[in-house]
């Protein structure tokens, strides 16, 4: 088997068939197959899942999950239940645009064996129904992308990453379910074992809906969950990386600062906002940036006063 498409499911009953169909719209010169870890869904899911399954067998191959797993466990077990050469992932309510986009992904790898991955670009679907203006991966600009990159200055959007399942050997490791989000470190696995390849062009759309599992959840929680695995694969990678770790760390703390303030949540701002500081200050990088960081929260924070203040200043002084 040349390509598995793995698929993440949970409560995606609106989205499911959409996401299936894009995926067996694909025109490719090999044969794949598509394996749905299906986490016991309450909202009709399941079924939809299980007639793809009648209808297209040793096609779809379905994971029912007999109770819910939960995203970090029902993703790793998927994954494991992969028997491609490559394996491409796909959340439930995302969907493809491009039908050549695994044959030219699958090429590139064929042809480049020294890259562990490759990922494109993809749009975003806004909770407004609307495309919006900017893509998943902003502006990057560079096709080849390594370690440094990928910890915080490159947004690789889950449908559209495919990898060689070589390049997970041994996977997960025993600390990989402590963690409340798998994309970013198992990318950071990948770039362990090769480069990654980048394509600019949008060939699938990701979807922001009030039920997902990321844009669903509060910003402090996105913003936590950072802090977390940079912490757990700082100690995993023996602090070989230490040094980007301590600039993304310096950065997740700085916007998380922002966030709290905008919030109201002065205490716990300054709290992160110095933590920004010491992480970016490191000696082993020096990060310029820092004063820059200082004179916006300043500003923020004295713009906030002030605002807050004038409203307590009765009508007529």
């Amino acid at each position: 088997m040349k390509l598995s498409v793995c698929v993440f499911t949970y409560n995606h009953a609106a989205y499911i068939s959409q996401t299936i169909e894009s995926i067996l719209m694909q025109k490719s010169d090999f044969d794949f197959e598509i394996v749905i870890g299906e986490d016991n869904s309450t909202d009709g899911t399941r079924e939809i899942v299980q007639e793809y399954q009648l209808k297209y067998p040793g096609k779809v191959r379905a994971i029912l999950n007999p109770e819910n797993k939960g995203m970090m466990k029902n993703n790793i077990d998927t994954i494991l239940a992969c028997r491609g050469e490559y394996i491409a992932l796909m959340d439930g309510d995302d969907f493809w645009t491009n039908p050549q986009k695994v044959q030219k992904q699958v090429d590139f790898l064929n042809a480049n064996s020294s890259y562990a991955f490759c990922f494109h670009d993809g749009l975003i679907l806004g909770v407004d129904g609307k495309i919006a203006d900017v893509t998943c991966c902003y502006d990057l600009k560079k096709n080849t992308v390594e370690f440094d990159d990928v910890i915080s200055d490159v947004s690789i959007p889950t449908h559209s990453i495919v990898f060689r399942r070589a390049a997970i050997g041994g996977y997960p490791p025993k600390w990989f379910e402590t963690l409340n989000a798998p994309d970013l470190p198992l990318y950071l696995l990948l770039c362990e074992y090769g480069s990654g390849y980048f394509f600019s062009e949008c060939w699938g759309v990701y979807r922001k809906h009030a039920g997902g599992s990321w844009t669903g959840q509060h910003y402090q929680s996105r913003w936590l969950t950072y802090l977390q695995i940079y912490r757990v694969m700082n100690e995993h990678f023996d602090y070989k990386y230490d040094r980007y770790f301590k600039r993304s760390e310096s950065k997740i703390c700085f916007a998380l600062a922002v966030d709290l303030a905008e919030d109201k949540k002065l205490k716990r701002a300054v709290c992160y906002f110095r933590r920004s500081l010491i992480a970016g200050s490191s000696k082993q990088l020096p990060d310029t940036s820092i004063f820059i960081k200082l004179f916006n929260f300043i500003y923020f924070f004295s713009k906030y006063q002030f605002t807050n203040k004038s409203q307590q200043i009765p009508a007529g002084v």
